[in-house]
């Protein structure tokens, strides 16, 4: 399936003659390949006696690209066409003892997850599907507040990009113009003293509207943002840079004292009035801010609560 999308990722024609030869099948096994990327989403357009192309250009994700784009040399790639979930992908290769940090990537996610258990998709080689691993030898305590942090590393990419006003919403949404534009959900593998954490990231580049029918909240991708389509590469590859950094800051046990202040640049919640729900009751104040662990602030008849992650829902009003 990469072979031939890498084939026709120049939306020029291609023969089905010409595909088969190149990948070794015959035209028939060309006919079926081309027909599961329709059942994938993906659009191919049949011209008889042209033969076959997609009907704009495809940026596939490649390990050489990425290198030139300078992922660290210290961060493995992993790079799949399909998988279910790059997190969980990114469990199966901590049990196996490989080298960290990693950086997992693919081109389908089928059965991602964002928070509290909502589903996540990405369509076909359009969007950002990665996880990020790294080992903290300190454990769990030093990573309070990392998620927030990863979101400051998010923005940061964005604005390198060209994207002006990135909005970081707590926990862990980053917003343009009050609109999703990608998520973040950090899943935690401790062993003893060991703490491995998976980063997991969901960036909207190029999302179309029937992929994102099922979606209830209002969204946005970079490439109605920008004059033209980003290279995912080039932003994978800057991503992987900046949670670098952030996880050394975390790991030197610095956290989010570096980072609190630059959080809040972004919050696009702060003095808002807002109704923050869990499972047991719903409660209604003004945002305020973060601390110095990441906690939501909120003014609550006069008094200052600090509210932590887990299974709670915040939203304007």
């Amino acid at each position: 399936m990469q072979a031939i999308l890498a084939l026709l990722s120049d939306s020029k024609f291609h023969s089905g003659e010409e595909l088969g030869e190149a990948l070794g099948i015959t035209r028939a096994a060309v006919w079926k390949q081309l027909k599961k990327l329709e059942t994938m989403g993906l659009a191919v357009h049949s011209v008889k006696g042209r033969g076959y192309r997609l009907p704009a250009p495809l940026e596939l994700l490649s390990n050489s690209t990425l290198a030139e784009y300078g992922v660290p040399e210290a961060v493995a790639l992993q790079l799949k066409f399909d998988t279910e979930s790059t997190n969980k992908d990114a469990k199966q290769y901590i049990a196996m003892n490989r080298p960290l940090p990693v950086l997992l990537a693919t081109e389908r996610q089928t059965q991602g997850k964002g928070r509290r258990g909502r589903q996540w998709e990405g369509g076909l080689a359009k969007n950002l599907m990665m996880s990020f691993v790294w080992r903290f030898e300190s454990g769990p305590s030093v990573i309070e507040g990392l998620s927030l942090a990863v979101g400051v590393a998010v923005a940061r990419v964005l604005k390198k990009i060209g994207v002006p006003n990135p909005g970081l919403k707590w926990p862990n949404d980053v917003q343009v113009d009050g609109k999703k534009l990608c998520g973040i959900l950090l899943e935690m593998v401790a062993d003893q003293d060991v703490c491995h954490v998976i980063i997991g990231i969901g960036m909207n580049v190029e999302m179309d509207d029937k992929t994102m029918a099922q979606v209830d909240q209002p969204w946005t991708d970079l490439t109605s943002r920008l004059p033209q389509r980003p290279s995912r590469n080039h932003i994978l590859a800057e991503l992987a840079q900046e949670l670098v950094v952030v996880c050394q800051a975390f790991e030197t046990g610095h956290g989010m004292k570096l980072y609190q202040n630059q959080w809040q640049a972004h919050d696009v919640l702060y003095n808002q009035n807002i109704t923050v729900t869990s499972v047991h009751q719903t409660r209604h104040g003004v945002a305020r801010g973060i601390d110095e662990k990441g906690a939501l602030l909120m003014e609550e008849n006069g008094e200052i609560v600090a509210l932590h992650g887990g299974e709670i829902s915040v939203r304007r009003g």
